[in-house]
């Protein structure tokens, strides 16, 4: 078989058999009342990859408007529409009011520049080809090209010898696995599902073709200089920024709330040597923002010298500085504070913003963006990787990497795109999965116009409501907002950036290191307080109720949440959420707090739990389960552990860098220890509980004694409350003959 190109039709040469099988080919424009005549001669087959009949959008049409023939497209009456996203144009009646006024509406409802056409009642062979052509305009608009023509490609159903090797999906119905797996999925998956060598879809490791456009849209769309879409999620974004930028011995500043990727990435396979910034923790263990104490210049350059002490002579000492934008628990940095703190200690900054991105669209959260900041040619460049799966419309492992540098263009620290894209090819696979890729084009598209700042002012006031509400009819449950939060009108709070500001002044938030002006709480993210801990007065209660529990609830009532922490759980609002959906978990707390006070038992309350685990959880009721797990933390103090993880003295006293110690461990030349023999010995590899994946002890770190103590806290909580077990990476647990657990850690040998 032979197939090219002209244009957008496709030509392909082959063999045909007699017997006629139209389930196995794409629609071609022959007449098969004639088609077994021809046997086993060659057949030019020319196939159009257009849709012959639109059936995604669809046409509105007025009353009173009679058109026939409106073949590419499938049509709908005006006064059935409610969601205007579906439709590609409106057709109304000439003079008609009402559908004009209905017209208006639905352009208004999400700003979409649907065309609107005017006809007389039957339409004429010109008003339809009209409506065609503005129709199709418009659906090149506003419908990524990428997505078109992988749309197109899939459905002409193209006979596949290339990879992927599941030859769409045929290969699966070979057993009853890949059945089940191709009638889940459905076809239009396994066709999109192609080959990187279909050349009419685009480069997207060298950036040409409808990728690029949509790159283009982003980077205009997030105020960037260029955009690089990742489909290895935000560990490989980092990881291109990190190895594009860093070299071994060059100083990187390093928030301590960063990202596993990033330990790994900039400081373990690039070699660089850190300069540690000690970061905060409130009574509830979230994750808060970077010392403000650490980042005055002379602290800073005092810092670097305990590690290279000429460096800290250098006008500009550090490569790169990496700052979480916007911790896990929505902490989020206003930018211009960061760089106007550190920006001319370093070449470049890198923001993770994983946990963030949709920033620009909120009016009040607007300033915490550095891709808004103007920046000048002694300004750094500004680097920022986002998580397009976590708050926006990527599938998962969406990321994409925003570059804003113009300004430092043609100064020697300046990387340009050739230099770049190099990194990024050493990182992205030269096998992308389409219909994931095609999920962050139409990202660029979704976020593009003004009607996504409308979705987002809709849900911001949604979140809003929703946590006057839990004040309101919940005795146990609070949102983590300011005092008078329920006083505050909706409409304050939604345009009014102060009420979600913080600072070191107000104690509602529990931080205690916040600079002024440095960070707000994040207003799309809803974090929820489970009875147990004084988040003023940074001190434990007599009862509790721990957010395990409660997220445990959630889950066997098919309630996800974002994450849970010991006395508090996270959920992340997008404008794909419903007032409906909202309203079910306020009723599930409820539920919950009911049979908590009901002391109800946890084999009525928790049955998935209770039939995996009947022997521990015998006659215990809910409550009975939440204070005995309550009084356990609280004994151990473990909130005041998690602060003193973060803000351990001598940070900079490592005598080997993550990158020697991960060479080691490579090597062999570690060993395994019994925990409690592992106080002062040199961490082999990164140690953390997961989530939120923040290494507790770098490699070439020496573990600590608060180290030591809060990795038992976690691994005895695992022998005592079977069923709730947290992720624990670098620290190795072993079952003992009496069913106690054995806690060890890789470390370098002496």
């Amino acid at each position: 078989m032979h197939l090219s190109k002209t244009s957008n039709v496709y030509i392909i040469m082959c063999t045909v058999n007699y017997e006629y099988r139209p389930d196995c080919n794409p629609t071609v424009k022959k007449d098969y009342k004639d088609f077994h005549k021809i046997c086993n001669k060659q057949l030019k087959i020319v196939i159009k990859l257009e849709r012959g009949k639109m059936d995604f959008l669809k046409i509105a049409i007025g009353n009173g408007v009679n058109i026939s023939q409106l073949r590419e497209w499938s049509s709908v009456p005006l006064d059935q529409i409610d969601n205007s996203s579906e439709l590609a144009a409106i057709v109304i009646k000439n003079g008609d009011r009402t559908a004009k006024q209905e017209a208006t509406d639905l352009r208004a409802q999400s700003d979409f520049p649907i065309p609107v056409i005017e006809v007389d009642g039957q339409a004429s062979k010109a008003d339809i080809a009209k409506i065609n052509q503005a129709a199709k305009d418009y659906e090149q608009k506003m419908v990524p090209g990428f997505l078109t023509d992988l749309i197109n490609f899939a459905e002409a159903k193209p006979i596949s010898f290339t990879t992927p090797g599941h030859h769409n999906g045929q290969y699966y119905d070979l057993h009853p696995a890949g059945v089940v797996f191709n009638k889940f999925f459905g076809k239009n998956l396994m066709f999109a599902d192609t080959s990187d060598t279909v050349p009419q879809l685009g480069d997207t490791m060298t950036h040409a073709g409808t990728p690029l456009d949509a790159e283009k849209l982003a980077a205009q769309t997030y105020h960037a200089d260029k955009v690089y879409f990742c489909t290895n999620g935000t560990t490989s974004a980092n990881s291109i920024c990190a190895s594009a930028l860093l070299s071994e011995d060059d100083l990187v500043l390093f928030d301590r709330n960063n990202h596993k990727s990033l330990y790994n990435s900039a400081l373990v396979m690039s070699g660089a040597k850190p300069v540690y910034i000690p970061t905060d923790r409130n009574g509830l263990g979230l994750i808060g923002e970077m010392d403000p104490d650490f980042l005055t210049e002379d602290k800073i350059r005092a810092e670097i010298a305990k590690v290279d002490p000429e460096k800290a002579k250098a006008k500009r000492p550090f490569r790169l500085a990496i700052v979480q934008a916007e911790t896990y628990d929505g902490v989020f940095y206003d930018a211009k504070w960061i760089v106007d703190k550190i920006g001319k200690l370093c070449d470049y900054i890198l923001f993770d913003c994983a946990w963030g991105g949709f920033e620009e669209f909120v009016p009040i959260m607007e300033h915490l963006s550095p891709l808004l900041l103007n920046l000048g040619p002694d300004d750094p460049g500004i680097l920022v990787t986002q998580s397009l799966h976590k708050q926006q419309v990527g599938m998962a492992q969406a990321s994409q990497i925003l570059k804003k540098d113009s300004h430092i263009k043609g100064q020697k620290r300046y990387v340009d795109h050739k230099h770049f894209n190099h990194e990024y090819l050493k990182f992205v696979t030269s096998s992308y999965a389409y219909p994931l890729y095609a999920s962050l084009t139409v990202n660029s598209y979704v976020t593009a116009g003004e009607g996504n700042k409308i979705w987002w002012d809709k849900i911001l006031r949604m979140g809003i409501e929703w946590r006057k509400q839990l004040l309101k009819k919940s005795k146990l449950f609070k949102p983590f907002v300011p005092d008078n939060f329920a006083d505050i009108p909706t409409d304050e709070l939604a345009t009014n950036a102060k009420y979600w500001n913080m600072s070191k002044e107000d104690n509602w938030h529990g931080f205690t290191k916040m600079g002024q002006g440095e960070a707000m709480i994040d207003p799309l993210k809803i974090t929820v307080k489970t009875p147990g801990i004084d988040v003023k007065n940074a001190k434990y209660e007599e009862t509790g109720i721990p957010g395990a529990v409660v997220a445990e609830f959630l889950m066997e009532n098919h309630i996800i949440r974002a994450k849970n922490d010991l006395n508090s759980l996270l959920f992340l609002l997008t404008p794909g959420d419903t007032k409906e959906e909202l309203d079910t978990l306020l009723d599930a707390f409820l539920k919950f707090e009911k049979y908590y006070n009901d002391d109800a038992l946890v084999k009525d309350v928790l049955p998935v739990l209770y039939k995996e685990y009947p022997d521990r959880y015998k006659g215990y009721t809910v409550k009975q389960l939440c204070q005995e797990m309550h009084e356990y933390y609280k004994k151990n103090n473990t909130f005041v552990l998690q602060q003193k993880l973060f803000e351990k003295p001598g940070m900079q006293d490592y005598k080997m860098t993550p990158s020697e110690a991960d060479q080691m461990f490579k090597r062999n030349e570690n060993e395994v220890v019994d925990f409690e023999d592992v106080v002062g010995r040199t961490a082999a590899e990164g140690a953390l509980p997961y989530p939120p994946g923040v290494f507790i002890v770098a490699p070439g770190e020496k573990w600590d004694a608060v180290d030591q103590k809060y990795f038992e806290v976690l691994a005895h909580a695992i022998e005592k409350f079977p069923g709730f077990v947290p992720e624990i990476q670098g620290v190795y647990l072993d079952q003992n003959e009496d069913g106690t657990l054995k806690v060890q850690a890789e470390v370098i040998k002496k």
